[in-house]
């Protein structure tokens, strides 16, 4: 059986389909008990659903947003949408998302799309935060997350990366490593990665690009094991100095390691470890991995406070930056 229209509900009942409108939204100054128990009764017996959407526009609200994502697969993202959603049920909002797949033209495509369907605002993890398309949406009704534009026009909610980054690296040195290195995915302006190397700059003080050292992406199997390469000739030449690496994120943590087992080296007898960013796997690493925990969930939950808050109050403000505190995790493997 095809779904019921409104139409069809006001053919039903002999009434316009303003009247049956009026009904669902609760305005029932301008109908007699009659019509209102007959519609009532219509309704009951068809099991009619009515459109949402329409309803809302019909009374001027819109309770659905839009939420772009760069990379589904990264698991930050899964604890950030699960912030969104939280706070979306307590707002009564409902969810439009999408996802990039790291692809800048399927952000625009994306960001377009959730234009059209007219939500009541945008929240975005971008792939390019300084893409044109950012220049098209309102700060009044959008909010980015994780990663900055160069030039702030956006509210956008992120962690400190510079000093969690900063203050565990001194941690590091505390333990008297006398190398260090940075283990990061290609830099490519994002600012999270950026970020993260000046707050180990800061920590080490090192002036040279000697203690950087990549991970392809998404590289073909010769870019890795060129990777492996690499870290095979720091161990080679470390002699008895004791070093450490310090990693961008977990899943550059896990190419580390996967190159170092190869290697036949382990942590942190042959070299100490941390990284950015916590998950429970570490936990059960032994020694337990060191790290900075982010809180990912309060990033979604801040974000959707301040678009809720932006959207219901109707206001403009100068962009402005949020900083989340993040928690220096210190255990045995460095």
């Amino acid at each position: 059986m095809e779904k019921l229209t409104i139409r069809d509900i006001a053919v039903m009942a002999n009434v316009s389909t303003a009247t049956v409108s009026n009904y669902l939204n609760g305005n029932y100054e301008r109908m007699s008990l009659e019509t209102r128990q007959n519609l009532a009764n219509i309704i009951n017996n068809t099991n009619y659903i009515p459109n949402t959407t329409a309803r809302n526009l019909a009374k001027h609200e819109n309770k659905t947003i839009g939420v772009s994502i760069a990379d589904i697969t990264n698991p930050f993202t899964s604890q950030v949408l699960s912030g969104i959603y939280e706070r979306c049920d307590t707002y009564n909002y409902r969810v439009l998302f999408t996802n990039a797949n790291n692809s800048e033209q399927k952000e625009i495509d994306n960001i377009t799309r959730l234009q059209n369907e007219k939500v009541a605002g945008i929240i975005v993890d971008p792939v390019n935060p300084d893409s044109p398309i950012y220049q098209s949406l309102s700060n009044s009704n959008t909010v980015m997350v994780d990663r900055q534009s160069a030039n702030l026009i956006i509210d956008t909610i992120a962690t400190d990366n510079v000093k969690s980054v900063q203050e565990l690296v001194e941690q590091m040195k505390k333990q008297n490593y006398q190398k260090i290195y940075f283990i990061t995915w290609p830099f490519q302006n994002i600012s999270t990665r950026t970020q993260r190397y000046q707050g180990f700059i800061k920590a080490t003080k090192y002036s040279t690009l000697d203690y950087l050292v990549t991970v392809p992406h998404h590289g073909k199997l010769a870019e890795y094991q060129q990777f492996t390469q690499n870290i095979a000739t720091i161990m080679n030449k470390k002699g008895n100095e004791k070093i450490g690496f310090f990693c961008m994120n977990a899943r550059v943590l896990l190419r580390l390691l996967q190159a170092m087992q190869k290697l036949n080296f382990a942590y942190p007898t042959d070299y100490g470890v941390a990284t950015y960013e916590e998950f429970d796997w570490m936990k059960v690493m032994t020694p337990p991995i060191s790290c900075i925990r982010q809180d990912s969930f309060s990033i979604g939950q801040v974000a959707m406070n301040s678009l809720h808050h932006k959207i219901e109050n109707k206001i403009s403000t100068l962009p402005k930056l949020k900083l989340i505190p993040t928690k220096q995790i210190l255990r045995n493997s460095f």
